[in-house]
């Protein structure tokens, strides 16, 4: 694709990219031009660049940190995994949490896999935050689904499905589900 000329395009790229490493730096490379010119865009493309080198600093020193415990991190195939897991992810017997006034929650790994996926398949959250539920107590579950689906806002479609893709494998099954009928890798 090369590089792009439009300001806007670049820096609406870059933001999509989130704090996915490989999707940055394709962002920040086709953005390269930013740097000749002052102004708020150069300085967001150097701000882009800073949360590069950040982001690799910190990978560089899990996998270090990892290699001494003996950890290897995959990188899982998105077109072979996201077309399996999409339809079956919601229908996993998760665990349930009491709430106060009788309500019941899923694990946290469940609305972060929710969010990916809101993210992917629809976009931005543009709905209102949901407080009360039917039976006239706080809405918990509403309101867990859509602070997920929030926190992934301007994430790019792509980013958002490999997120979602290595955080169901990398969940704690034993924490998060009654019994691991997970699709195996």
């Amino acid at each position: 694709m090369g590089t792009m000329t439009d300001p806007d395009t670049a820096l609406a790229a870059i933001k999509a990219a989130g704090d996915d490493f490989q999707s940055l730096y394709e962002a920040i490379k086709k953005a390269e031009f930013l740097d000749a010119t002052p102004g708020d865009s150069r300085q967001a493309y150097r701000a882009a660049k800073s949360k590069l080198k950040k982001i690799l600093l910190a990978q560089k020193k899990k996998a270090e940190e990892d290699a001494k415990k003996g950890i290897v991190t995959k990188n899982y195939d998105v077109g072979k995994y996201w077309p399996q897991l999409k339809d079956t992810w919601e229908s996993l017997r998760w665990r349930l949490k009491s709430m106060p006034g009788g309500a019941t929650k899923k694990p946290d790994a469940f609305y972060d896999l929710y969010g990916f996926f809101q993210q992917a398949t629809e976009g931005d959250n543009t709905g209102e935050q949901p407080v009360w539920a039917e039976t006239g107590g706080l809405d918990f579950e509403g309101r867990s689904r859509w602070e997920a689906w929030n926190k992934t806002k301007g994430m790019s479609s792509e980013v958002a499905k490999k997120k979602f893709v290595a955080t169901y494998f990398q969940m704690d099954p034993k924490a998060n589900l009654y019994n691991d009928n997970r699709i195996k890798e």
